[in-house]
């Protein structure tokens, strides 16, 4: 079962994304109680890179149904 909802996936993307387009610039960048600087850029990419594949796996659940039916060939 995912962890959050698409739309929830969705709305801490952008707050990574705004986080990682601060740092890069040299700013910082706040969010609950905590301050980001340059230093935890690979955090940041860490942390959009599980929750773009969380997106990914609840697109993919929930997108689409495959279903493969056959034998193997011998």
């Amino acid at each position: 079962m995912a962890r959050y909802t698409l739309e929830r996936i969705n709305q801490k993307i952008a707050l990574w994304e705004a986080a990682d387009d601060a740092v890069s610039t040299g700013q910082q960048y706040s969010m609950g109680g905590r301050t980001l600087t340059r230093a935890d850029a690979d955090y940041i990419d860490k942390k959009l890179d599980r929750l773009y594949a969380e997106k990914d796996r609840i697109l993919n659940r929930t997108g689409r149904i495959v279903a493969m039916q056959g034998r193997v060939a011998r």
